[in-house]
């Protein structure tokens, strides 16, 4: 698991030192990864007892096996190859596109997921990260031009709220990178008990999101930037699969009329 990786999966986890001192060293590996914690603490202007609590929540026992990781890091990073004087790496964001497409066609359940679009009482959705969030916002816009209306849940908090009120009348769809469930976890248990339709919307891998969903649709992601590692497909092929689910949602509904 790259940083990029351990950041997401324990974000709700992080403060916003903890934010400031892991977005700093992302962004500064090769220069972080044979420091000292008290020359990290300077970089960041904190103290080292806070590079430590940063280090133990994402999942390290202490500084010393954290650096052992950032060395790894470092040379993972040197080993991917991106094509001299290129910042954009087109083939890879195309592998990507393809993929999530063909996942898409192969799925066996999309006339099941339409036909809870008609039939649902009320239809929430929840992304768990910004990003996501923007995604199904724009998919809600999207549904309204087939009178569908979808509930964007904007916070856990509402969240918490919609588990203890929602019916197996309803429908949830809920959107996630990795589909680690840590900080809503009880939530999503909670509305799985109550057999309430869930459509998951995820990276292509074992997640507990989608292990509890009924119905799972998924996109492709990989690594473009060499310098931050960020997924900057991540996004694009996560609007690809809801724009995908859309455009069929519409046939449908036009092939029924």
């Amino acid at each position: 698991m790259n940083l990029e990786a351990l950041i997401n999966k324990y974000y709700n986890d992080l403060n916003e030192n903890d934010l400031h001192v892991v977005s700093y060293i992302s962004q500064n590996i090769e220069l972080c990864k044979d420091k000292t914690v008290t020359e990290i603490a300077k970089y960041c202007n904190v103290s080292p007892s806070t590079i430590i609590r940063t280090t133990k929540k994402l999942g390290f026992n202490g500084y010393s096996e954290f650096r052992y990781f950032l060395k790894e890091e470092a040379e993972r990073i040197k080993e991917i190859k991106v094509p001299d004087n290129q910042y954009f790496n087109s083939s890879v964001l195309l592998k990507d596109v393809e993929e999530t497409i063909k996942l898409f066609e192969e799925d066996k359940s999309l006339e099941k997921i339409y036909k809870l679009f008609l039939e649902s009482n009320r239809i929430f959705a929840y992304g768990t990260g910004h990003g996501q969030n923007l995604m199904l916002k724009e998919f809600s816009r999207c549904l309204l031009n087939n009178n569908i209306y979808l509930n964007i849940i904007p916070s856990k908090t509402e969240l918490e709220l919609i588990s203890h009120t929602i019916t197996p009348n309803d429908m949830l769809i809920v959107a996630s990178l990795s589909g680690n469930m840590k900080s809503i976890d009880s939530m999503i248990k909670n509305i799985a008990v109550k057999q309430v339709p869930m459509v998951s919307v995820t990276v292509f891998s074992r997640n507990d999101l989608a292990y509890l969903a009924d119905y799972n649709l998924y996109y492709q992601v990989s690594n473009l930037n060499k310098v931050n590692q960020l997924n900057n497909t991540s996004f694009c092929t996560l609007n690809l699969v809801m724009s995908l689910l859309y455009e069929g949602f519409t046939n449908y509904v036009k092939g029924n009329e």
